[in-house]
């Protein structure tokens, strides 16, 4: 037995446990119907893993596109919708299926695997699902109810065992392999990272070193001379104005010779620190001019307490950080009712005796609620929106819908020409239906039909009898076309041109010509931007698209008012924060703090922006560009 036998069996038994204990909570005790289930999802995972033989993933994926290629409307029908089902819930597990992914990947000895051919992905429960609505020969409603059903606690079960596993394969010393990187650094202003969170503080270990203790070679420094040098110093500056560094740089000159090392560092971690907020032309600069104000009492306390700023936990830093969080998602539109009242709160700070964490904790509480008040001021500047915002992801999920029917029906040997119909033009046909498909989904039903009967109607050889066959057949199919492509409003012109190379194509094959072998290659178009005559701006795909990337991990953590700066396809950048979604979740509003411009954009958009790293994150924090900055300048001094 390999050494990776164990562990790949082991995943396996906590998988098919999780999906028995689902499918019997969701009233299914039939044993013999939980077991054709069990089957089906321990089959798949056999497979991708390479238990049962070594086809491959490439293999599998075909002998899914062969099984759907023969089954019935409705069947096709579920089989799309179980799609669309697993995409969600690889969405809402991202980040924790990508980390089982990659350690179970590893295990396996295969790279470059995308996480819905992992043998753990949702995909996986939804082979499930399909044996178990044919084990109980449910009808066509009965298996829409079951999905509907099952997508919430499959979420919660899906995301548990996936933690659960990957502390599983951890613990057996699996390692993963460097991510990849999609984005530029998502460095997270909440300081969401250890390197982050400690920056100054590990920057102020670094820097210390040996040195920062009295060695047998440095003068002792005398504690209560420097005690009483620090209280000269503060009575000094007691009657200072906040953010007047003038009398604090006199007092320091004339204690300079009895501070210790640490004490000295800290003054420049300081310095660097409220450097980093001057310079910072994204913060206001009324915002700029309160928080100068915080430099004098900072530096007065770090002198009694040199690890004051080590930790983003730290009640100060968590103060600043939190200030410049606001500062950067406020519209400008907001300023003059905003600003006084956050700088109200910092100038009501500066000038206490004292920075303490009490005093800073009262400060974050005024803060925090000036922050939960963005959540109001995005959705009043979004609300001109929401109706434009409401269409364009109908639109959105209707295309969805069409390009995953497509890719589930289409064959590897599907002649090009074909692939090319369906994918520039037949696409918009089935998403026009799909817009209704709530209300009546006759013609969704007809139109796939329709795709599938195209789809098989060049075969690469053919003998008399399939010839007459087909010849009987392909008027209607060639009508049924052409009433498709006239019902999206196109002329005639582009109608015979969209099916001139079809009907070639038909006329080869009535001919006996053997067909060569030709793969497809697929085309991902890039997303369109549009302005509504509402103003609002629109970044999706507008047709067909084979394969939608996942979304990048860092954007589980991204909440509203984080940043996020993308590349439009005429190369500008929209530099805005997030302010909403629509309401089924397939499309993102960001906000552009500067001007107001609002901008939509799809799913699978940004994770198309994502992977050609044209999609930035959050935004770096001040205690990692302070420390950062420290780090140069002590660099170019040596």
């Amino acid at each position: 037995m390999s050494p990776a036998a164990a562990p790949v069996a082991e995943c396996r038994h906590h998988l098919l446990n999780m999906l028995g204990q689902l499918i019997r909570e969701l009233g299914f005790r039939d044993e013999a119907w939980v077991t054709r289930a069990l089957d089906a999802a321990g089959q798949r995972y056999d497979e991708l893993t390479g238990v049962s033989d070594r086809r491959g993933f490439d293999a599998v994926r075909s002998l899914t596109a062969s099984r759907i290629s023969l089954i019935d409307e409705d069947n096709l029908t579920y089989t799309i919708d179980l799609s669309d089902l697993a995409r969600r819930l690889r969405e809402a597990c991202g980040p924790a299926l990508v980390r089982v992914h990659l350690r179970l990947t590893t295990l396996l000895h295969q790279s470059g695997l995308e996480p819905d051919m992992s043998p753990l992905a949702p995909e996986t429960a939804c082979e499930a699902l399909r044996a178990l609505a044919e084990a109980a020969d449910l009808p066509a409603e009965a298996r829409e109810r079951l999905l509907t059903r099952a997508e919430q606690p499959l979420r919660l079960a899906l995301n548990t065992l996936y933690t659960e596993l990957d502390t599983l394969l951890a613990a057996a010393g699996v390692n993963t392999p460097p991510p990849r990187q999609t984005t530029s650094a998502p460095h997270s202003h909440r300081g969401g990272g250890p390197v982050e969170s400690g920056a100054l503080g590990a920057l102020r270990h670094s820097l210390a070193g040996p040195s920062a203790s009295v060695t047998a070679s440095t003068p002792a420094i005398d504690a209560d001379r420097l005690t009483e040098a620090l209280e000269r110093l503060e009575a000094r500056l007691a009657g200072s104005a906040p953010g007047d560094t003038h009398e604090l740089r006199l007092g320091l000159r004339e204690i300079a010779g009895l501070l210790t090392p640490d004490r000295a560092l800290a003054i420049d971690i300081v310095d660097a620190l409220f450097q980093v907020i001057a310079d910072d032309k994204a913060l206001p600069a009324a915002l700029r001019q309160s928080l100068a104000g915080l430099h004098t009492p900072t530096l007065r306390r770090a002198l009694r307490q040199p690890d004051l700023l080590d930790d983003s936990d730290r009640p100060l830093l968590k103060l600043l950080e939190s200030t410049a969080r606001l500062g950067y998602a406020l519209p400008a539109s907001r300023h003059a009712a905003m600003l006084p009242r956050i700088g109200g709160a910092i100038d009501e700070l500066a000038a206490m005796p004292k920075l303490s964490d009490a005093a800073c904790g009262s400060a974050q509480a005024t803060l925090d609620l000036l922050l939960a008040e963005l959540t109001n001021i995005f959705a009043e500047q979004l609300a001109g929106h929401a109706a434009a915002a409401a269409r364009a992801e109908r639109k959105e999920i209707a295309l969805q819908s069409a390009s995953n029917a497509i890719n589930a029906m289409v064959l590897p040997d599907t002649h090009p020409v074909l692939v090319t119909l369906l994918e520039r033009y037949w696409v918009q046909a089935l998403a026009q239906a799909a817009q209704h498909r709530d209300r009546e989904d006759s013609l969704w039903r007809s139109r796939l039909d329709t795709a599938h009967r195209l789809i098989h109607s060049a075969p690469r050889q053919t003998d008399a009898a399939g010839r007459a066959t087909l010849l009987k057949s392909l008027p209607a199919l060639v009508g049924e076309l052409r009433s498709g492509l006239t019902q999206l409003g196109l002329d005639e012109d582009t109608i015979a041109r969209a099916l001139a190379p079809c009907m070639e194509l038909h006329s080869a094959v009535m001919r006996g010509t053997v067909l060569p072998p030709v793969r497809h290659t697929p085309v991902q178009r890039p997303a369109t931007l549009r302005n509504t005559p509402e103003g609002l701006m629109l970044l999706q795909h507008n047709g067909h698209i084979s394969r939608t990337p996942d979304m990048p991990a860092a954007w589980s953590a991204c909440a509203e008012g984080d940043r996020v700066a993308l590349t439009l396809p005429d190369g500008s950048v929209f530099d805005g924060v997030l302010a909403g979604r629509t309401p089924r979740g397939q499309m993102r509003l960001l906000l552009a703090p500067a001007d107001g411009r609002v901008l939509a954009v799809s799913l699978r958009a940004l994770a198309t922006l994502a992977t050609a790293n044209r999609l930035s994150l959050g935004r770096t924090g001040l205690s990692l560009r302070a420390a950062q900055r420290l780090r140069t300048g002590r660099a170019d001094t040596a």
